[in-house]
């Protein structure tokens, strides 16, 4: 059994394996999560020992998807009336979403949710806070999802935490708080940054341990002598990006900082190449702004669409872009979603899920985009507009 820790002092930080979500301790070889002391001590995010192994010998890794041990903490949840806080990004809403997630908590029809929308610090300081919330909870209605509340946040810079803090006890009338989302969206960093401000008042402990009845590992946070406040490991989903290229190149997709957008005023037969991740191209329409909200660390270059394969696979062989994916060996390697716009001068935005957004206003434009398989590819209302 792993030590427990004293809830009183701020230098607890929570760090999980990004394989497969296990809490990583370095007291015992044989139990999940091992990673040697050295390692440990690193601020790098870090394999365990199994999951390490595993990726180095070519074979599969468990990665955490939604599965029926999650399912069976959210009827847990539902039993003993706790307050559900579900973690979304609010640059990247559409790849924070699990379908397996959205619809158990439609099944179980769980009400008594908090949403909070992280990472509003990387998204222009101009765009309304208001209209964000707005649009996303417009989204979660049309899913079927009704929050009791939602709250836009930063983990990074401190934005909105203390009001977060305030709700949780206000909304969970003495009961149970369970923390949930998938991998990337940054729900350990909140429960770092609340637990920098953290005092246990209680006689109990915070510790680590599996979920009782599933395989999950969760961390057990006393908020008062008779409930806790659980964070769970966070969820694969494949159907965004950052789940479908590797480790090392995430830095460059997952925004650090303020968005910088990118404008072009381009004419049809253009195409657009994203790192040499995706690629879009424009096939047919009137003369349009495209507007790309991406991490500013993903290099846009512009070309002819006669031009766009061959360049493509140039700046792979150049390296003269990024990110480069070692998934992504040729043009070939991405699979095309047709897109039509609506003709209407609507404010839309094509989601590239966990990438980023392309806005533009609709004018019956074709336009093809080009994304890592299984990558969900879609156009919405501008979230920002």
């Amino acid at each position: 059994m792993r030590p427990k820790t004293s809830g009183v002092t701020k230098e607890i930080k929570i760090k999980r394996c990004y394989g497969c979500g296990a809490i990583l301790q370095s007291d015992n070889r044989l139990d999940s999560g091992y990673i040697p002391k050295e390692k440990l001590q690193s601020n790098d995010e870090q394999l365990c020992e199994r999951c390490y192994r595993l990726r180095h010998y070519n074979e599969d890794s468990e990665t955490p998807h939604f599965n029926e041990d999650f399912a069976k903490i959210l009827k847990e949840a539902k039993k003993k009336d706790a307050l559900l806080v579900l973690v979304l990004d609010s640059f990247s809403f559409v790849g924070s979403l699990e379908p397996s997630l959205v619809q158990t908590i439609k099944d179980l029809e769980l009400t008594k949710i908090l949403v909070l929308l992280n990472k509003r610090d990387v998204l222009p300081r101009s765009y309304s806070d208001e209209k964000i919330v707005s649009h996303i909870k417009r989204e979660l209605n049309s899913l079927g999802l009704n929050p009791l509340d939602m709250l836009l946040i930063s983990s990074l810079k401190n934005y909105n935490l203390d009001e977060l803090m305030e709700k949780i006890n206000l909304m969970r009338e003495n009961r149970d708080v369970y923390f949930i989302g998938v991998s990337q969206v940054g729900k350990s960093s909140i429960i770092n940054s609340l637990l920098k401000n953290y005092q246990n008042r209680t006689d109990k402990f915070i510790t680590t341990s599996r979920y009782p009845g599933t395989t999950i590992d969760v961390i057990r946070i006393p908020l008062d002598n008779k409930s806790y406040m659980f964070d769970t490991a966070g969820i694969f989903n494949g159907k965004s990006l950052i789940n479908n290229v590797e480790r090392q190149i995430l830095k460059y997709i997952i925004p650090r900082n303020e968005i910088a957008p990118r404008i072009y005023q381009v004419s049809d037969k253009q195409s657009f190449l994203l790192g040499a991740i995706a690629r879009l191209d424009f096939v047919k329409g009137a003369k349009t702004n495209f507007t790309f909200v991406l991490s500013n660390e993903v290099k846009i270059t512009r070309t002819k669409l006669e031009k766009a394969v061959r360049t493509f696979d140039s700046l792979i062989i150049t390296k003269d872009t990024k990110p480069i994916s070692r998934m992504i060996t040729e043009s070939k390697d991405l699979v095309k979603t047709h897109l039509v716009l609506p003709n209407d001068s609507s404010n839309k935005a094509i989601n590239i899920a966990g990438f980023g957004v392309i806005i533009l206003e609709a004018k019956g434009q074709e336009i093809d985009v080009f994304a890592p398989a299984n990558v969900l590819v879609d156009i919405e209302d501008n979230p920002w507009y």
